[in-house]
């Protein structure tokens, strides 16, 4: 039977302020430090205007410029991004495709739109430097990427090249009623996400996976452990942003937040008595941790990815236990096993 979430907003208020007395991990930022200190060189790459700067009258010469300033970036966008492909010579597909995308009144609209919503990135660029400087405190060892805005031609949100590069396509960052987002197959629930205050979150999200995220779970990997691995990025994310609104973070509406928060004991005893923790199931693991409008199985009002946001719980409780012995290094290296067991996550 589906599960209940009958608590009224009365009692939830009611709950909630008992809770606030008791210092529950997300009423209780404990992961605000200071970065004030911290020296980072930071400036954001506007690549997309060097790009469209190219002369169309003499294209190959012109994007040659561009791509000796960084030609492995440059190669990465025209190659893996764009797929383009290589620019070898004047009179190749390649360059025939690239003229009719510079001279095509469409592309060059879009263009002309990003550069009037983006034509300022001081405030994008503040956010991201001092997540960066957060990051810089964390990982002291680690290289800072080389942060790009691009125009991807809505394929991608951001998308990185290992370690070393970050690329923010803008396109996808016009707001949720930009006009022609309804043109394509976007879904409703990720459009709702179109907006500036997810730049820099999603920004941190792919730089967490390039270095910790692994390429795919294990045959052998429990749902359970599944969800407190996508907890731990979401854990590393808050680390990265720790005054940013959660729901930005997991990319949730506040409503949908304040749902999961209110009923985290009947979440936690759906798992349970659908004897899903320790299901291999891919289509289990589909459900409960990736992107969708609902999770499936419960409640309408449940949003997608549940699992994910019972693995942030986790591993914030583990890491409240374990205190300050703890690195934010050493925890991306602790196995899942270990977190849920001494975390002793068990919500009422």
């Amino acid at each position: 039977m589906p599960m209940k979430l009958s608590i009224s907003r009365h009692i939830a208020w009611i709950f909630a302020l008992i809770l606030l007395g008791s210092c529950e991990f997300f009423n209780k930022n404990n992961k605000k430090i200071d970065v004030s200190g911290i020296e980072l060189d930071f400036v954001i790459d506007r690549f997309e205007e060097d790009f469209f700067r190219a002369d169309t009258n003499d294209l190959f010469e012109s994007l040659n410029a561009v791509r000796n300033v960084d030609s492995v970036f440059f190669d990465f966008y025209s190659v893996q991004v764009m797929r383009f492909g290589q620019i070898s010579d004047s009179l190749t597909p390649t360059m025939m495709d690239l003229h009719h995308f510079f001279t095509n009144p469409y592309v060059r609209g879009l263009y002309d739109t990003v550069q009037l919503h983006y034509e300022d990135v001081s405030s994008l660029e503040s956010e991201l430097h001092e997540a960066l400087k957060h990051f810089k405190h964390y990982f002291p060892k680690k290289p800072i990427p080389q942060v790009k805005t691009i125009i991807s031609e809505f394929g991608y949100n951001v998308v990185g090249l290992d370690s070393t590069y970050l690329a923010i396509s803008l396109d996808m960052y016009l707001g949720k009623n930009y006009m022609y987002y309804g043109s394509f197959d976007f879904p409703y629930y990720i459009v709702q996400r179109f907006e500036p205050e997810y730049i820099v979150p999603n920004t941190m999200e792919v730089l967490y996976k390039a270095y910790y995220a692994p390429d795919e779970l294990a045959d052998t990997d429990a749902l359970i452990h599944a969800m407190i691995e996508k907890g731990k990025m979401y854990y590393f994310m808050e680390c990265m942003q720790p005054e940013k609104p959660k729901h930005f973070l997991i990319g949730y509406t506040p409503e949908q937040l304040e749902w999961c928060e209110s009923g985290e004991g009947e979440i936690w005893k759906f798992y349970n008595e659908h004897d899903l923790f320790y299901s291999k199931n891919y289509m289990d693991h589909t459900r409960h941790i990736g992107e969708g409008p609902m999770t499936a199985g419960m409640p309408e009002q449940a949003p997608g990815n549940v699992g994910g946001w019972v693995g942030w719980r986790i591993v914030n409780q583990y890491m409240e236990t374990a205190g300050k012995d703890l690195s934010l290094a050493e925890l991306m290296a602790t196995p899942a096993s270990t977190i849920l067991t001494k975390s002793n996550y068990k919500p009422k």
